[in-house]
């Protein structure tokens, strides 16, 4: 079985959400590092939907505006968290619910 380089970026994309997502929600710590690992997570929520997004052809409007409309929950991520100005777990669990949602989309549709 000899794997795509896209699925092979993706499962590191899909590891590294999860190591980032452990440490997002880490209860104790300094808020230097939440910070740091939200943006991360803000990151590989924006690279699963590009690929996501980038996957389907041309001819698949739907399936294509269906996976750049999952930004819509790391955007009011980082609006809850700019607004609370510390670490927030619905911010947190927005972020993810988007990776998530460009995992699935990827898994589901392609």
């Amino acid at each position: 079985m000899v794997f795509q380089p896209i699925t092979i970026l993706y499962v590191v994309i899909v590891f590294s959400f999860i190591v980032t997502s452990v440490f997002m929600f880490k209860p104790k710590g300094d808020e230097r590092l939440h910070l740091i690992f939200f943006w991360l997570a803000v990151a590989l929520s924006v690279l699963v939907t590009v690929v996501n997004a980038t996957s389907h052809d041309a001819s698949m409007t739907n399936k294509v505006i269906a996976a750049w409309a999952g930004l819509l929950f790391s955007g009011i991520g980082i609006i809850v968290r700019m607004a609370a100005g510390k670490t927030n777990a619905v911010a947190n669990v927005l972020v993810m619910v988007s990776s998530l949602y460009g995992v699935a989309g990827y898994l589901l549709l392609n």
